[in-house]
């Protein structure tokens, strides 16, 4: 490692404020940064990626998990379903599946209850996404099941979690993930044309029930 000056302005910049990482998507920015720093620093070393590998794959796993979870928390109030609330799995099928279930259940609720139609092509770009992400988790899977294999070598009986001889190209992997973050980091942001007029629909209702009915 290179010798880091211990100066003022260097301890300036090293103190982190812990208060910018508060929710889902603030810790899903901060992984993603690092994901980028830590590729961008394997090619301008012109080093091999071996010694790295672990981290970042772990990193990339992780965006995931958090991406899911925060949508998840978002589209509940729309989905009005409470599967997967409060998500204590890391199981990323499992994520995946409760993800897509609330965008769906949303996207019937808002026609059902409040007449609104989500556009055909807002549509046809999620299940183009929906399809990297699919490959993305693919991937995972074969690499390490259960979230183990990119924190631990081994587990019970030390059985060895990813084989010796298993290789991935991580240019692969930065390609899937970089659509999957296109799905997660910007599904909500799509949807709040939507969600927004939901709830001046919502927040109408409210006041001409308390302005008629006391509520």
């Amino acid at each position: 490692m290179n010798l880091i000056p211990d100066k003022k302005n260097i301890r300036n910049q090293f103190n982190a404020c812990m208060a910018n990482c508060s929710s889902f998507w603030s810790y899903l920015e901060s992984y993603k940064s690092a994901f980028e720093v830590l590729m961008d620093k394997v090619y301008q070393s012109g080093f091999h990626v071996d010694t790295l590998a672990i981290p970042i794959l772990f990193i990339v796993r992780h965006c995931m998990e958090l991406g899911f979870k925060a949508n998840i928390r978002y589209f509940i109030k729309y989905s009005e379903k409470n599967d997967f609330k409060e998500a204590r799995t890391h199981n990323l099928e499992k994520l995946y599946v409760a993800f897509k279930q609330h965008i769906l259940d949303t996207i019937k609720n808002l026609k059902d209850k409040y007449r609104i139609e989500v556009e055909k092509t807002d549509i046809e770009e999620l299940n183009k996404y929906f399809d990297e992400v699919n490959k993305l988790i693919n991937t995972f899977y074969l690499l390490d099941k259960n979230s183990y294999g990119f924190r631990y070598p081994f587990v019970k009986k030390n059985n060895i979690l990813i084989d010796d001889k298993e290789t991935i190209n991580l240019l692969d992997v930065k390609d899937l993930f970089e659509k999957s973050m296109l799905l997660l980091t910007h599904t909500a942001d799509v949807f709040a044309k939507y969600t927004d007029f939901a709830d001046e629909i919502e927040t109408m209702y409210e006041e001409e029930m308390r302005a008629n009915y006391g509520y």
